[in-house]
């Protein structure tokens, strides 16, 4: 029953109509009230583990997804290699790449930093004896940061 559509889906509510619409009211399940939440079937998955999803999982979850954002499927196909269960990835409301990463971002002195209030929170970085601060303000908008310190590359994620 799972059709793909021609154009892609861009907003939640519009997916699950069209899923709803192309799924009949009796093979719809209802479950009890309990059941009818997210983190009880995510705790409930991991205390199975022995509940396998079934063969070309991972390709049809990339479908799906494709519907949302058509470069999401690239992540999820048949084969992927993954450190945690297919089943526990959700979409997080973005598309690919629309939280822009900082990249190599400017430097500036704390007098500078004129921005900054004394009790704002940063995110402290020390690599091979240099130290850097990240505004948490900055990175709520990014989410990530990549740069380089005390001559190593890395990432900062939040």
């Amino acid at each position: 029953r799972f059709q793909v559509q021609p154009e892609p889906v861009t907003n939640m509510t519009s997916f699950l109509s069209r899923l709803k619409d192309n799924v009949p009211p009796e093979e719809l399940m209802l479950f009890p009230p309990e059941q009818n939440d997210w983190n009880w079937w995510i705790e409930w998955l991991g205390n199975n583990p022995q509940v396998q999803p079934p063969k070309g999982f991972a390709g049809w979850k990339g479908q799906l997804y494709s519907l949302l954002d058509p470069g999401l499927g690239a992540f999820l196909y048949d084969g992927v290699k993954t450190d945690i269960r297919l089943e526990e990835v959700v979409w997080g409301g973005v598309a690919k790449d629309g939280i822009p990463d900082l990249i190599d971002p400017p430097v500036l002195s704390a007098a500078e930093a004129g921005y900054l209030l004394p009790d704002d929170r940063v995110f402290g970085v020390s690599i091979n004896g240099q130290h850097r601060a990240y505004p948490l303000r900055i990175m709520n908008r990014h989410e990530m940061a990549n740069d380089i310190l005390g001559g190593v590359p890395f990432a900062l994620a939040y």
